[in-house]
C-alpha cells in the first residue's frame, strides 16, 4: 500500500518536462606547441589562458571549464552558453593558449537541461 501510494505521488513529478537547450561544448586537446615543460613562456601562455576563462565566465559566455585527467591528448572541457558552434570558436580564438598553439579545440551542439551549470558545493 505504501509503495502504491508512493507511486502516485512521485508519478506526477517524473512526467514533468525538462526544458532543454542547445548549448556548445568544446574539447581543448595538445596542440602543435603542447609542451609538459613548465617554461616561463608557458606560464604566461597558461597566465593568460586563465584569465580569458575567467573574462569568459564573467561576461556569462563560458558555464564550465576544467582539465580532463588522463584522457590521452584531450587536456580540457569547456560548455558555452550559445547554441553557435562558429560563436564559441570565436571566443576560443581569443584565448592565449589556443592563439599559441598549445591547445587545439573541438566543438559540438550539445543538448541539455535548460540553465544547466555548476551545483553549489555540498556542505
Amino acid at each position: 500500500m505504501r509503495l502504491l501510494l508512493l507511486l502516485i505521488l512521485v508519478l506526477p513529478l517524473c512526467a514533468q518536462e525538462i526544458p532543454m537547450r542547445f548549448y556548445v561544448m568544446a574539447i581543448l586537446e595538445k596542440g602543435p606547441k603542447w609542451t609538459k615543460e613548465s617554461t616561463p613562456e608557458v606560464k604566461e601562455i597558461l597566465k593568460g589562458h586563465m584569465a580569458n576563462m575567467g573574462k569568459m565566465a564573467k561576461e556569462g559566455k563560458l558555464i564550465l571549464a576544467g582539465p580532463l585527467v588522463d584522457a590521452g591528448d584531450a587536456a580540457g572541457t569547456f560548455v558555452f552558453d550559445t547554441a553557435s558552434v562558429e560563436e564559441a570558436r570565436k571566443w576560443c580564438d581569443d584565448d592565449p593558449a589556443v592563439a599559441a598553439g598549445r591547445f587545439t579545440l573541438k566543438l559540438w551542439k550539445w543538448y541539455s537541461a535548460k540553465g544547466i551549470g555548476i551545483l553549489p558545493a555540498a556542505k
